[in-house]
């Protein structure tokens, strides 16, 4: 069953290549009879004049889109400078445009350019969402403008009625009019629950409409310059036309809307003809799209090397260590690209000449097979990209065999040396930078984005279209795919495409199918119990004891004077708290634990961390999220005596009159009970309907419950109730991990027991009684909090239709303690904190709300 965390990717996925597959099919249906001389004919007869206005037009509208920033930082009240503003706006909506969802792509550009300049987080994320209402509101009002006034006889284009028209027109246009009526009309911020917008001012708003009306009447005066000898028409209706053109594009999120962009104005402009539309749409986006994408990486590989300008001092270093970032991404890309590469080489026609060369030479049966492989690499090696931007060793191996064999098959299926050569060059590239390819993680553990399943999609679709249009001349019969000559290259096209999407079809099936990832199994090494008791006994951490469950995996200092214990769910390491030892050995394990993970290609996580540490995991490159607060009891001076104790006394002197007794009976003596408090845990997980749980909570067996004292309550000589305690004598704490009882316990049967351990543990000189975890407690519900505080303050009010988050610690609160947070640190990310939780859930084998209890 498809989990439901691959709903989302799969939905995207097949959104965007649905809208690519129908624009493919309409175009491929109205080019049918375009000729490449035909093609390559009116690309020439563009005279220079046009192209240098459509240039012009096209520099004017990446000037305005350059505002678009500027107004962001008036509306925060930030100081950027309009030259940095600039720069980074320009860099983010030329590489936005050709990559496509603009907000994620040039968003991320901003981030890195913003942060530099000291802006946070939530600032640049700010300035995205501010970037892309002031693009809506201008698209919907031009839009609307050019529907309203489009003249009678031109609507026809647009192939439908004209008070059709006039109403959608005048909905689009009440959009910027409704935005600018409450910019004039409202001061105090818009409120929604704890969120909380504020309005802009008029000023900024009428700029917002204004720049965004210029940006797309320059963008589309860019295209109207060079298709105006053949549209027809007036600027007014193209511009509507344009703007659904680009509007059916972004919808689609296919990058660069290509193949969707180019059927709306094939099916709105019918009086252009087939070559002519496409050939100008051909030099529109070389002109506005790719031209402006290489000064903008020339400006970020500037502004890069300017940033690490003391780095070029020693070139050998700064070389090392800008290899070192940007080669997986680099390998990445060229490595698809191959892909890229072979796919369409199969599916295009060999060279007449060079077919002829080969004949002599080269067996058929080979010729057959080099198309059929080249195929299967071409899509192995778009899969494969994925995992050398992970640094994924085996990618790494495989891909480079694969670039190599696919070379030689070039060459054999038709001397493409071309071909050949590209194929070789990537390969010394990977090669050069093998060093950075060190993870050993599985390929079949990756998960792959949305965008990522569609590009694959897309470019085997694209490839096959090619196929189709290449060879539209020769008619198609099921005897096609049972021709083997060497000038039979219809039906090799047919097959190698067919394999090509059976293998990309089969690689999506496994990785569905397949079952879930298992966990890596270590066995324990001999004497590991004696050195873990050896550390634990000098621990401040009580919660450390869990090291005994026997569900966890240890990675030791070098002294093995410290631990992190950790079990491995998915792609997340999960380290149960943080180091447990000297506090001078944390840094060093840490590091070490996060660079195991990294060679494994694993998600590390810290969970349960304290306060006290986390400058450490800053340090380490994670993110911190609160999980919630500890309940600690002071216990120097604890009693019953006091107003504020009387609840206490009261249970205890009821227990006393039901006949119960307390006694912590020593761990030399715990085998002895053993078989009673199997009875009593056994009556527990019977009468409460659960089950054992493990990884941060105890389960009990008697060989985990042997290695503690035991604090148990009798009644008659009965055993009702236990808990098994946890110590830490170096810090002074004391705490407890099972707590059970039967239907036979007193009433209020675990009040007494807290009681009496209270009173046992100021007796045996304890500073401390660790109430654990209330989950969720202490997260702040301000109006700039972070979502997730939101999210766990919303749960922890109303979520006690699930667990009762508040009536938990309203019930330790009763024991007067102090709380201090806890954490958990994580790679930053969106998705990050939700796909660590789900795993540290599954390995407690209790749900998300169990992973909280303790």
């Amino acid at each position: 069953m498809v989990g439901r965390k691959y709903l989302k990717t799969i939905i995207g996925a097949t959104l965007s290549v649905a809208v690519l597959s129908v624009a493919l099919w309409f175009l491929h249906r109205e080019l049918a009879g375009l000729s490449r001389d035909a093609l390559v004919q009116h690309v020439r007869g563009i005279p220079l004049t046009v192209l240098l206005l459509s240039a012009f037009f096209a520099a004017c509208s990446y000037a305005v889109l350059t505002a678009y920033d500027a107004t962001a930082f008036r509306y925060l009240n930030r100081q950027i400078s309009y030259r940095q503003s600039a720069q980074t706006a320009f860099m983010a909506y030329a590489v936005g445009h050709n990559v496509g969802l603009v907000a994620l792509s040039g968003g991320s550009i901003r981030y890195r350019m913003y942060t530099l300049a000291g802006l946070s987080a939530t600032d640049v994320a700010r300035v995205i969402v501010f970037v892309t209402v002031t693009f809506v509101l201008g698209a919907s009002g031009l839009l609307g403008m050019a529907l309203l006034l489009m003249p009678a006889t031109h609507t026809a284009v647009l192939k439908a009625s004209p008070d059709l028209l006039n109403v959608a027109g005048t909905l689009l246009l009440a959009v910027p009019i409704a935005y600018l009526i409450l910019a004039f009309r409202r001061r105090e911020p818009i409120t929604f629950r704890s969120w909380q917008v504020a309005v802009p001012k008029p000023s900024i708003a009428l700029t917002q409409i204004v720049i965004s009306i210029l940006d797309m009447t320059f963008a589309a005066a860019t295209l109207y310059i060079l298709l105006e000898p053949e549209l027809h028409i007036g600027f007014l209706p193209f511009l509507g036309i344009y703007l659904l053109a680009i509007g059916a594009g972004i919808v689609s999120s296919v990058p660069g809307g290509v193949g969707v962009f180019e059927a709306v104005l094939v099916a709105l402009l019918p009086q252009v003809s087939s070559a002519a539309l496409l050939a100008t749409i051909i030099v529109y986006r070389l002109i506005y799209y790719v031209g402006p994408l290489m000064i903008a990486l020339a400006l970020l590989v500037a502004h890069e090397l300017r940033q690490h300008g003391q780095m070029l001092r020693r070139p050998a270093e700064a070389a090392g260590n800008w290899l070192s970032g940007v080669a997986p991404h680099v390998a990445g890309i060229g490595v698809f690209l191959a892909g890229v590469v072979l796919l369409v080489s199969g599916a295009s026609p060999a060279i007449e000449a060079r077919l002829h060369l080969i004949a002599g030479g080269i067996p058929l049966p080979m010729l057959e097979l080099s198309h059929m492989v080249g195929s299967i690499i071409g899509v192995g090696l778009l899969i494969l990209a994925r995992g050398l931007m992970r640094r994924l060793h085996g990618a790494y191996v495989t891909a480079l065999g694969a670039l190599f064999v696919g070379a030689l098959v070039s060459m054999t299926k038709g001397i493409d040396y071309e071909e050949a050569v590209i194929l070789c060059a990537i390969a010394a590239v990977l090669y050069a930078s093998r060093k950075e390819f060190y993870r050993t993680g599985s390929l079949a553990r990756q998960s792959f984005s949305a965008q990522w399943i569609a590009a694959i999609v897309i470019v085997i679709g694209l490839s096959v279209w090619i196929g189709l249009l290449s060879y539209r001349h020769v008619e198609y019969s099921d005897q096609l795919w049972w021709q083997f000559a060497f000038q039979a290259e219809a039906p090799r096209m047919l097959r190698a495409s067919l394999l090509a999407a059976i293998v990309a079809v089969a690689f999506a099936l496994w990785k569905v199918l397949r079952s879930g990832p298992r966990p890596i199994v270590l066995e324990p090494a001999p004497g590991e119990r004696d050195k873990i008791l050896k550390v634990l006994a000098n621990t401040t951490d009580a919660a450390a004891n869990v090291a005994l469950l026997g569900d966890k995996h240890f990675l030791w200092s070098a002294d093995e004077r410290a631990f992190i214990m950790y079990q491995v769910c998915g792609s997340s390491w999960i380290a149960m708290g943080g180091p447990v030892g000297p506090a001078e050995c944390h840094e060093e394990l840490a590091w070490a634990f996060r660079e195991m993970v990294d060679r494994h290609d694993g998600r590390p996580v810290f969970y349960q961390v304290s306060e006290e540490s986390l400058a450490l995991y800053v340090d380490l490159g994670l993110t911190l999220a609160k999980l919630g607060e500890d309940g600690r009891v002071p216990l120097t001076g604890f009693s019953l005596q006091g107003s504020h104790r009387a609840d206490l006394r009261q249970a205890v002197s009821r227990a006393t009159r039901d006949g119960a007794s307390f006694e912590v009976v020593p761990r030399s003596n715990v085998e002895s009970i053993l078989v009673e408090l199997h009875r009593v845990s056994d009556s527990w997980l019977n009468d409460k309907s659960t089950a054992e749980k493990g990884f941060s909570l105890g389960s009990f067996s008697e060989a985990y419950v042997a290695n503690f004292d035991c604090a148990v309550v009798r009644v008659d000589g009965a055993i009702v109730a236990f808990a098994n305690l946890w110590t830490a004598p170096a810090g002074g704490e004391l705490s407890i991990d099972l707590m059970r009882y039967t239907q036979q316990a007193p009433k209020g049967v675990m009040d007494y027991l807290f009681a009496q351990l209270m009173l046992w543990g100021t007796a045996n000189d304890y500073r401390w009684f660790s109430l654990g975890m209330a989950p969720l407690s202490g997260m702040e519900q301000r109006s700039l909090a972070p979502l997730w505080h939101k999210l766990g303050h919303l749960i922890f009010t109303h979520g006690e239709s699930f667990y009762n988050f508040e009536g938990l610690r309203n019930y330790k609160e009763k024991f007067s303690p102090e709380w201090h947070p806890r954490y958990m640190a994580c790679p930053g990310g969106v998705l990050n904190l939700p796909r660590a939780l789900i795993d540290v859930s599954r390995l407690v084998s209790g749900g998300f709300t169990n992973i909280l209890k303790k």
